[in-house]
């Protein structure tokens, strides 16, 4: 049940994706290609939609995480073969997982899609481009969380190319900035008239 609710807090919200744990980088001490290295670090990302409070989050991450050191051997049970092994009990190794967060940890924003900050934004981009299709992404800004959290109805937007995000090579196209000017300038009038009414 709370697996087909939340499917549809995220199909209401255009979530492209749902939350995510992925590694993006690894390092491991050189040496030659024939060795197996006595450690590694992977550091991640892990994007969480804003109706999880990452706290929880991170505490069930800390779980998984001690239950593999108190039993590294059950990653290898049925998968790896009789030959691989995270202990090694005459030579005194054990496998281990160290976990670390970053100390700033970004929380998700969920905009309020009742709001008269949201109709305003959705009739500005009708009006001047002819449609509005909002979505969603995990991930968010700095301060954004805690101005939603302070009562400021907060809305998020962008001109750019959304493909090329955070590419070696981020662009936007002028005439896309250009319409989101126009769009910008609607939605103040928009919103102040909605406000003042």
């Amino acid at each position: 049940m709370m697996l087909l609710l939340m499917y549809h807090v995220l199909h209401r919200y255009g979530f492209a994706t749902c939350s995510t744990l992925k590694p993006t980088q690894w390092s491991y001490p050189s040496g030659s290609i024939n060795q197996i290295p006595g450690s590694a670090t992977v550091c991640g990302d892990c994007r969480i939609t804003p109706f999880y409070d990452v706290e929880q989050v991170m505490s069930k991450i800390r779980v998984y995480v001690d239950d593999i050191n108190a039993n590294p051997n059950a990653l290898a049970r049925g998968q790896r073969g009789p030959y691989s092994k995270y202990e090694l009990p005459d030579e005194g190794l054990k496998g281990r997982v160290d976990l670390k967060f970053f100390e700033n940890v970004g929380k998700g924003v969920a905009c309020n899609l009742e709001s008269k900050g949201f109709a305003a934004l959705v009739d500005a981009f009708k009006e001047v481009l002819g449609d509005c299709k909002p979505y969603s992404i995990t991930g968010s800004l700095p301060c954004i969380r805690e101005l939603q959290e302070a009562g400021f109805d907060v809305q998020t937007l962008g001109f750019g190319k959304l493909a090329a995000y955070h590419a070696n090579n981020e662009y936007g196209y002028l005439s896309d900035f250009k319409k989101g000017y126009r769009v910008l300038a609607t939605l103040m009038d928009k919103y102040n008239t909605a406000v003042s009414a």
